[in-house]
């Protein structure tokens, strides 16, 4: 029974897409923040496929992030 259990929660783990973005604003898969549900609504809203909604969803969380550090959006072009 406990490799059963076992393999089912490894499963689950493994089919789970999670956001990969780069930079210290990624906190993981237990995301909670504001950000991420700001970020998350507006890339489930844009038409196009995974990898287009992934990187709006990127780009929305850096440009956030820049916003709450620096107090401009971007910071390179």
């Amino acid at each position: 029974m406990k490799k059963h259990l076992t393999i089912v929660l490894l499963g689950m783990f493994l089919s789970v897409s999670a956001h990969a973005c780069g930079g210290d604003f990624y906190t993981g898969l237990f995301d909670f923040s504001k950000e991420h549900k700001i970020c998350g609504k507006y890339a489930r809203s844009l038409d196009g496929d995974e990898f287009q909604k992934e990187d709006a969803y990127c780009d929305c969380r850096e440009r956030l992030d820049n916003k709450k550090k620096y107090g401009v959006e971007k910071i390179f072009d």
